[in-house]
């Protein structure tokens, strides 16, 4: 539900390597209408990770339960970046020390996190 109350930026970002990724690149593209730019890999590998602009909201699953394959850390999300980082966590969190400064925390222009069971994002 949060996906459907945020207030996106001209220009978004998905990524997907396994279902659940592939699941919110359909609900952004055919639902919401985002038309994002879609990185996506094959099944139980990761994306090329530089290739994502952060210029733009990134959508992104954490952890891709049905593969075992997720990002490795939060070094691949800049500090600095001016787009909205919008991750689905919720198993990572009780997995894996999460890098919530990277992934979690407000970001540019006053933007306000917002969290729900299945997404964090900032």
């Amino acid at each position: 539900m949060a996906m459907w109350t945020m207030r996106w930026r001209a220009r978004r970002t998905a990524l997907a390597w396994e279902s659940f990724g592939e699941g919110w690149v359909t609900d952004a593209a055919r639902q919401l209408k985002l038309e994002p730019t879609v990185h996506r890999a094959d099944y139980g590998q990761l994306p090329d990770l530089s290739k994502v602009d952060f210029e733009d909201d990134v959508l992104f699953t954490w952890n891709g339960t049905t593969t075992g394959v997720r990002v490795p850390d939060g070094e691949w999300i800049p500090d600095d970046r001016q787009g909205l980082t919008f991750a689905d966590a919720t198993s990572a969190t009780f997995a894996y020390d999460i890098p919530w400064t990277r992934s979690m925390s407000p970001r540019s222009a006053g933007r306000r996190c917002r969290a729900t069971r299945a997404a964090t994002a900032c």
